[in-house]
């Protein structure tokens, strides 16, 4: 995995700890997380290291065989450090965060009062459109990269995006004033849009790589487990955590249908950002490689559902990070692609009480 040393250098690791400028990421058997006064206290084995609370923004932990004390738990809770508790092979299932919530009342109530009226298929096109048009210009970026070494896979490349602009342009034009009345209309379009989106990955990535289309739960296949990861490990927390400080509720969404522990609206806000932090680095490291296809599953596994290798994970949290980093221009502001996931909510918030429009973040080629 030559070439990634220069992204390594700023990760400090015991074991199976890693510790990021702002993230820390517990995923080994044996861990301890404890407390001496405003510090963290990892423990692994006869390896100790300190962490000063102020410069961790989030704890993730990955194993089942991490222990925790109430006492760093309760400065977590002090210092808005927000702990996640997750599965290789899934969603987080739990989210430590204070209690006291940000925001106002005011704008959950609109929230739900939206569900029934028109804002709710505005955002739920919105977010779709963010989606689709992050999606369609990454193609046409590929392509234009392409046109000299490759010029009938950057012809494809092009065609795929406009037909993904084609289906975005169809789900513009889709009027309602109850989502539940639109919502099969609109995923059935977003589908179709899917379909040329991940066929032209399929056509980016090396063949070895043996991906042949998306996968979502149990998946096993190195691209489709990195995928995964990235939108869950790491997109996941940071939109839920950007949704809390908004003040909105998390499962009171638009275009995901609503059921029993799905935070919908976590997911809705999630389609904006999938392409430009996670499926952006994937290609990138694999395209270039950083990552090369032998390396990324785990064969000495031994906690259930752990697909991805030690290393390949180490590269794709820092290379999260970088990108969460990378300065970014959207709607004439300039700022970190981070910053922009804790805007957005607070845009919705505007939309639903009527003070502006929402813009859907996405960015040109």
């Amino acid at each position: 995995m030559q070439g990634v040393l220069s992204i390594l250098q700023c990760l400090l690791w015991l074991s199976c700890f890693w510790w990021f400028v702002v993230n820390v990421f517990l995923d080994d058997f044996g861990i301890f997380l404890g407390r001496k006064r405003n510090r963290f206290i990892v423990k692994k084995n006869n390896e100790i290291k300190e962490i000063v609370a102020d410069d961790v923004e989030s704890i993730i932990c990955c194993s089942s065989g991490v222990a925790f004390s109430a006492s760093a738990l309760d400065l977590a809770v002090e210092n808005n450090v927000q702990v996640v508790f997750a599965r290789y092979r899934g969603w987080p299932y739990a989210v430590l965060m204070p209690a006291s919530m940000t925001g106002s009342v005011r704008a959950r109530r609109e929230q739900f009062l939206a569900y029934n009226d028109e804002r709710s298929v505005v955002l739920a096109k919105k977010f779709i459109a963010g989606k689709l048009v992050n999606q369609a210009n990454f193609l046409k970026l590929m392509a234009k990269n392409r046109r000299q070494t490759d010029p009938k896979l950057a012809e494809k490349l092009y065609e795929s995006g406009k037909l993904i602009d084609d289906a975005n342009e169809r789900i513009g034009r889709e009027q309602g004033n109850n989502i539940d009345e639109k919502r099969l209309q609109l995923m059935n379009l977003e589908a179709e849009a899917a379909r040329y989106y991940w066929d032209s990955v399929r056509q980016i990535l090396p063949p070895e790589l043996g991906f042949t289309g998306r996968e979502t739960r149990g998946a096993r296949d190195s691209f489709n487990a990195m995928l995964n990861f990235g939108y869950q490990t790491v997109l996941f927390p940071e939109v839920w955590k950007a949704v809390s400080y908004a003040g909105l509720d998390f499962y009171a969404g638009y275009l995901h249908a609503d059921r029993s522990g799905k935070p919908s609206l976590v997911l809705d806000m999630m389609e904006e950002f999938r392409q430009q932090l996670v499926d952006r680095t994937l290609i990138g490291l694999i395209t270039k490689g950083v990552i090369r296809p032998n390396e990324i599953l785990a064969t000495d596994a031994v906690e259930e559902g752990k697909v991805l290798s030690k290393g390949v994970i180490k590269v794709l949290l820092a290379s999260f990070q970088e990108r969460l980093d990378s300065e970014v221009m959207f709607n004439g502001q300039k700022g970190s692609l981070k910053s922009f996931i804790h805007l957005q909510p607070r845009c919705v918030v505007r939309f639903l009480l009527k003070e502006s429009d929402y813009v859907p973040f996405c960015l040109g080629w």
